[in-house]
């Protein structure tokens, strides 16, 4: 087969592919990623522009430790300020600390601030700092809130704080301060520049469309299974013209499938009512001698015909289209208009507000939607947020809680580290995807029983078969293992949920799980409606961690201490008109998030991935002349940006937009792995097909390789469509990639 054919038959093969993961065994783990060398063109990443040097490592004055000079570590981190009164010391120490690190230095010279006069400017700062005239009085505490330095910190949240202070104190400076200071004036002059062009202390206003309307928003909060976004779900089937926005594109195409075959009850409508005859029916009950042939063809709907709404749906990756006439849309967060005029809107999982990398969606969504009625389903800890961040939008904020519907039980005993003990119905939740190929090896060894799989890098549709092969008594797949987000966006009839472990890895080592992840993870077992008559049921593998479980479910998460930001197109091309002419996309960001004034409750997204993103978005657009807007697009696009092999890909896809002015997916992948593992897909499925040997599958040794190369493809034609959506001229080929 051509590598033209596989592209275009890409979702039959990904879900015949795929197919077999629940015949898997065990997976070996992968070796090291393929060579970085094409994602810098073939060639060694090029030199910065910038002269200003410093070593590599640069001592930390903060923990001892050292540090890269270009980053502040997120992990390390000086104590809390722990009284009111211990504010004005605290400051003061930390900004002296801060004015003679390194890392603030080369920030400054970054932006656009001469390499010569940085000390003298830093010390003229410290001074003012070590006289009192930011902390002097509680005014000035409040001025420049410094209440921020008793929250919980780490290094670099500092760092950002005393950033953020040195910058607004020096654009607050009057005219005639800026000619007496011992510090030239064009240097202050270009940090007031940076200050004023990076600051936006006032987010809701950005949104003039949402501020000329007079919202209501309601909130429905609760614990996972509790019906909150039932009864959201009711106003929007009702609504004259409305839209779901949720966190996947598995949720937005099953609301889009509910709306559409009648399966949500409008408000107003009694949802015990039984669905009226069909037309057909109706046909032959007048007339039983008709031949079917002759009754009018009737489109067959899945629940009540009498609440069918038309309802379209867009992703970032693909768009469904039942009639253009439709009033309703099914959407994932990110592709949320902030133009259209909506009577009911649904933002569901608004806790993800504070999401590092997408929550930047949710504040913007929160803020720009133009809803005369706009519903917010999630958990309880984003009310008090939510409750300040529209303090002062003059929208009308009510709260509905609701309670469980069916009891959650912490079972008396864990699996005392036995597989055995597993039982139909189960859901084990793993937290590494070698951990869950194990535990199901380990499972179906052990009790015969077979399992399901879902986890983070398969695709919706094989996570819906999966889920679907899970519910069906009759499949012969009892268990289901999956990662700790196996319930987003799928009905699964889980009985009893088994953390394999309380603890998850993170970059720092491994760490308990947090009050809301374990809620959100044992609450998916007993879902009501699904005859689990019992409710749901949830234990531990290990026998130490139970205690650790029980005591957590019955604690509250703390609430949201803030929103995530995303950078405008607007506050960006600003800073690139004040910074210096050669300033990287990294220094931009770094304008944003160090020298520019943003609430209290606001944080800017994706810090933690801001080398990765810049460094790529960097070289590219010197060697593919991206243009700002492109240079943010890609910075917001579903990239990953720490997988090696879905760079390279990227890298190649961007290499033909250099050379033909547009990306031809077929083209541009052609020299890459991905038409041999297509080809080594299609032929180890021909083999399963045709000798039904599920040992023989196993024992293939390419497996890992084969399954990690499906898993990096589908995420590059994920990416093509989302590119599609925003740019077709450049990106043309959504049609056939999503073929």
């Amino acid at each position: 087969m051509s590598f033209s054919a596989c592209i275009r038959y890409r979702t039959s093969l990904l879900a015949s592919s795929f197919s077999f993961l629940p015949a898997l065994s065990t997976l070996p783990r992968t070796g090291p990623s393929i060579s970085r060398r094409l994602r810098h063109g073939g060639q060694s990443k090029p030199k910065r522009t910038e002269q200003y040097t410093r070593p590599r490592n640069q001592h930390n004055s903060w923990s001892g430790k050292h540090t890269r000079h270009n980053e502040i570590s997120a992990t390390e981190g000086p104590p809390t300020c722990q009284a009111y009164e211990d504010i004005p010391a605290y400051f003061q120490k930390a900004a002296i600390k801060w004015a003679d690190d390194s890392v603030t230095r080369r920030r400054l010279f970054t932006f656009g601030i001469p390499q010569d006069q940085i000390n003298p400017l830093l010390k003229w700062y410290a001074r003012a700092v070590q006289q009192g005239e930011l902390t002097s009085t509680p005014e000035l505490i409040s001025r420049y809130t410094l209440e921020r330095v008793m929250q919980p910190l780490d290094r670099r949240s500092l760092d950002i704080i005393c950033s953020t202070v040195f910058t607004q104190y020096v654009s607050e400076l009057p005219e005639t301060a800026l000619l007496t200071s011992t510090v030239p004036p064009d240097v202050l002059i270009q940090l007031k520049q940076v200050a004023e062009a990076s600051e936006r202390m006032f987010p809701a206003e950005e949104f003039y469309r949402a501020r000329a309307v007079q919202r209501k928003i309601i909130m429905h909060v609760g614990p996972t299974n509790s019906g909150k976004t039932y009864h959201a779900l009711r106003a929007l089937a009702a609504a004259p013209r409305g839209v779901y926005a949720g966190p996947l594109r598995l949720l937005a195409h099953e609301i889009w499938d509910r709306l559409n075959n009648g399966m949500i009850c409008p408000l107003g409508m009694n949802p015990d009512a039984p669905p009226p005859p069909t037309l057909r029916d109706a046909l032959a009950e007048e007339d039983a001698d008709s031949s079917a042939l002759d009754l009018p063809p009737v489109r067959p709907h899945k629940g009540n015909p009498l609440w069918v709404r038309e309802c379209n749906m867009l992703t970032g990756e693909e768009r469904k289209i039942v009639s253009e006439d439709a009033e309703l849309l099914s959407c994932t967060v990110e592709m949320l208009s902030k133009t259209t005029v909506y009577d009911v809107a649904v933002i569901d999982e608004i806790q993800l507000i504070s999401d590092p990398q997408r929550g930047f969606a949710w504040t913007e969504a929160l803020l720009g939607v133009v809803a005369r009625e706009v519903h917010l389903c999630g958990e309880e800890t984003a009310v008090p947020l939510v409750q300040e961040l529209l303090r002062d939008t003059g929208d009308e904020v009510i709260i509905n809680r609701y309670e469980r519907l069916t009891p959650l039980t912490v079972e008396e005993h864990s699996l005392g580290g036995d597989w055995k003990k597993v039982q139909k119905g189960d859901c084990v939740v793993a937290f590494s995807r070698s951990g869950i190929f194990a535990i199901k090896a380990q499972i179906e060894k052990t009790t015969g029983m077979k399992c399901a799989i879902v986890y983070g890098k398969l695709p919706p549709e094989i996570r819906s078969e999966q889920a679907a092969l899970f519910n069906d008594p009759d499949s012969g797949y009892d268990v289901i293992v999956g990662s700790d987000a196996i319930g987003m966006g799928l009905n699964l009839k889980i009985r009893r949920v088994i953390f394999d472990s309380v603890s998850k890895r993170t970059k720092t080592g491994f760490e308990k799980l947090s009050v809301s992840a374990v809620k959100q993870i044992a609450g998916r077992a007993g879902r009501f409606g699904m005859g689990l008559e019992n409710g749901g049921f949830t234990t531990t593998f290990k026998e130490m961690d139970l205690d650790f479980l029980r005591k957590t479910l019955v604690l509250q998460p703390a609430p949201l201490r803030y929103a995530c930001l995303g950078v405008s197109e607007t506050t960006f091309s600003k800073l690139a008109a004040v910074l210096p002419i050669d300033a990287s996309t990294a220094t931009i960001y770094d304008a944003h998030v160090y020298a520019g004034r943003i609430p209290h409750n606001f944080r800017y997204t994706n810090i933690d991935l801001l080398n990765e993103m810049s460094s790529f978005v960097d070289e590219r657009a010197s060697l593919n002349g991206l243009t700002t807007a492109e240079r943010i697009m890609f910075m917001n696009s579903p990239v990953s940006w720490r997988d090696d092999d879905f760079l390279e890909g990227l890298d190649l896809l961007l290499r033909d937009y250099r050379f033909r002015g547009k990306v031809d997916f077929m083209k541009a992948l052609q020299t890459s792995k991905y038409p041999a593992v297509l080809s080594s897909v299609q032929r180890h499925m021909t083999k399963i097909k045709n000798t039904r040997n599920a040992k023989e599958g196993r024992s293939n040794s390419n497996y890992s390789d084969m399954l990690l190369g499906l898993e990096t493809y589908h995420k590059l034609t994920v990416l093509y469509m989302w590119m599609f959506q925003r740019n077709p001229v450049v990106w043309p080929q959504g049609e056939e990639v999503d073929y």
